[in-house]
């Protein structure tokens, strides 16, 4: 085999409670997830995914996933701290209790993230390595990988994300993708071969994870190639299978007592909800009248409440109550699915059940309920909390091809926000606030400051290839002597609203802030002008801006004078939270073109 003949790609679902990796490349017939993690306890009814969990002996990584012991002071949770603003934060006694480990041990959250993503790294590597069976593997295949991440990320953890991955010995070649648009790409052929879809179909996925529950509906363009679209915005909530947890724990601490609680040992709890989160959460279902039961050890006998023997007996009408608080909140995400879907003239022929959660029996039922009168058809598929992993495999394999056969393709996706920079217009006083007004030295005009137009609106379609342009310039002070680059730094905003403001306003928000720089030799050859007040000359240096709308990403490249910039060093603005928009935050630099993930104009 040649050097770097073919890729490898691997796709990592790292999640906030589990994780799962699947890899490929083109002489495999199928995507191998991996399932012989090491050191399985015996109670997991799957080996899908491996607990995202860590501990540490004298600074260093002692054990991870199933390894872990409940005596030991154990990560957990820890992919919470790459979205600062997340509402776990506050709710999560996990996320409370890693908070405390982080300061007892000195690291900082992308390090913790570091060393786990290192350590399944490693494990990926060995299995890959007894898969292929080539002692040279590494140097005859490239390595890529797709990493997922939540819906409802923000571009500033997502960024995090790959920062933590690329220390933790990850290759370059990383990109991002939804775990919900990730789950859909894994589940679509399979349906689309079993002719339950077919092509001019609408289908709803309903990503139910651990933390999130993520939406996204799409429309099946054609079968062979099977390409879809994006049918209308996703959304999500904070409404998984964790806060069943939440509320379960809640229930046995008010059953029993908040006293006799705390004071019973702590692996005593933790077993009591392992049982509960790999067992009673995965087979209850409200049409069942199975008697469940769950072990609390050192709880005092109560008849009143049907505890005896270290043994609780949990009523149905308290279980339907727990699963019912987070349930309805899930159906009221899939309402405004459908709804939107219907205001297109479109019909909803299936909602797809994905996600750990989505394995869930109770959640099946209801959901069927709920449609039963529609005939809309709801789908539970097999392997379904495995789904997402297996989805950033197949996106990673797109335009690789071999023994798979081309994987399904995303054409068209839903832009989330609006972008824009600011800019000045012409000024005119039946549109603009005289505050806004300023005299242009350059032009000798009155223009109007803090104008915004979008070069992308909410709602918009972001075809697969298309590509937007915009003329921007900076205003720059630089004489023949100069030498070096001068730096840039431009600001890049969104909006929510659904009719964007032509004017910057609170609603717009600033995303991030880019620094790019042009060498001094260039810019001197720009035609002067001198400020009639201080007397000091300056330049406009005129640029052009090329988007490419990419695989749900905004590739930026900035030419100037049909030469390429240099790349652009990103800062996000971590104190605003964008809920749903997907942006790839890799940067490419081929030789002709610098593909920027972010470029701003003033």
């Amino acid at each position: 085999m040649n050097k770097k003949s073919s890729d490898i790609v691997i796709g990592i679902d790292f999640g906030t409670t589990y994780s799962g990796v699947s890899w490929a490349y083109p002489g495999r017939r199928d995507v191998r997830l991996i399932t012989n993690w090491p050191n399985p306890k015996t109670k997991n009814t799957s080996n899908d995914k491996v607990p995202s969990t860590i501990s540490y002996c004298n600074g260093q990584v002692e054990r991870w996933g199933y390894s872990n012991r409940d005596k030991d002071e154990t990560f957990r949770w820890f992919k919470i701290f790459l979205e600062p603003s997340h509402k776990y934060n506050d709710e999560v006694k996990e996320v409370r209790d890693a908070s405390k480990l982080l300061k007892s041990l000195n690291k900082s959250p992308k390090e913790v993230v570091a060393d786990y993503l290192k350590v399944l790294w490693d494990y990926t590597m060995e299995d890959i390595k007894q898969e292929v069976k080539e002692d040279n593997w590494k140097r005859d295949y490239a390595l890529k990988v797709v990493i997922t991440v939540p819906a409802m990320w923000s571009d500033a953890a997502k960024d995090k994300t790959k920062k933590s991955a690329l220390m933790a010995g990850l290759p370059d070649n990383i990109t991002m993708i939804t775990e919900s648009e990730a789950a859909a790409l894994s589940i679509i052929r399979d349906k689309a071969d079993e002719e339950s879809l077919g092509a001019g179909d609408t289908f709803v996925v309903c990503d139910a994870g651990g933390g999130t529950v993520d939406l996204i509906s799409y429309t099946i363009n054609k079968l062979r190639p099977l390409e879809i679209k994006e049918t209308v915005k996703g959304e999500g909530g904070l409404c998984g299978s964790v806060y069943l947890n939440i509320s379960f724990q809640n229930y046995i601490e008010i059953l029993i007592g908040k006293e006799q609680y705390d004071m019973l040992p702590l692996e005593s709890k933790r077993n009591m909800m392992m049982e509960f989160d790999q067992t009673i959460k995965r087979i209850f279902n409200e049409k069942s009248d199975e008697v469940h039961t769950i072990d609390l050890f050192g709880v005092e006998d109560d008849p009143n409440n049907d505890i005896d023997d270290n043994t609780i007996v949990l009523k149905k009408s308290a279980l339907q109550g727990i699963f019912d608080h987070v349930f309805l909140q899930i159906e009221a995400l899939i309402e405004n699915q459908v709804t939107q879907i219907k205001k297109q003239n479109k019909r909803v022929e299936a909602i797809l059940l994905v996600g750990g959660f989505g394995e869930s029996r109770y959640l099946h039922d209801r959901v069927i309920n709920c449609h039963k009168s529609d005939g809309t058809h709801i789908l539970r598929v097999q392997g379904a909390w495995s789904s997402i992993c297996r989805g950033a495999t197949l996106a990673g394999l797109e335009g690789i091809g071999g023994a798979l056969g081309r994987p399904p393709k995303i054409v068209s996706r839903i832009a989330r926000y609006s972008f824009e920079f600011v800019v000045s217009r012409l000024f005119d006083p039946s549109e603009h606030l005289p505050e806004d007004r300023y005299l242009c030295e350059s032009e000798g005009v009155y223009r109007a400051n803090n104008q915004m137009m979008w070069i992308l609106e909410i709602g918009d379609n972001m075809e697969e290839g298309r590509k937007l342009t915009r003329e921007i310039y900076h205003s720059v002070q630089v004489g023949f002597w100069d030498s070096g680059d001068r730096k840039f730094s431009t600001k890049l905003y969104c909006c929510e609203e659904a009719n964007p403001p032509s004017r910057k306003t609170m609603n717009v928000h600033e995303l991030c802030n880019v620094n790019y720089s042009v060498p001094c030799t260039k810019l001197w050859q720009e035609q002067s002008y001198r400020d009639p007040i201080t007397g000091r000359k300056s330049r406009n240096c005129n640029f052009e801006l090329f988007i490419n709308l990419g695989k749900g990403s905004l590739d930026f490249a900035v030419l100037y004078r049909d030469e390429i910039l240099a790349a652009a060093e990103v800062e996000y603005k971590e104190d605003f939270q964008l809920n749903a928009f997907l942006i790839d935050v890799a940067i490419s630099l081929p030789k002709k073109i610098a593909y920027m993930f972010i470029a701003q104009r003033t």
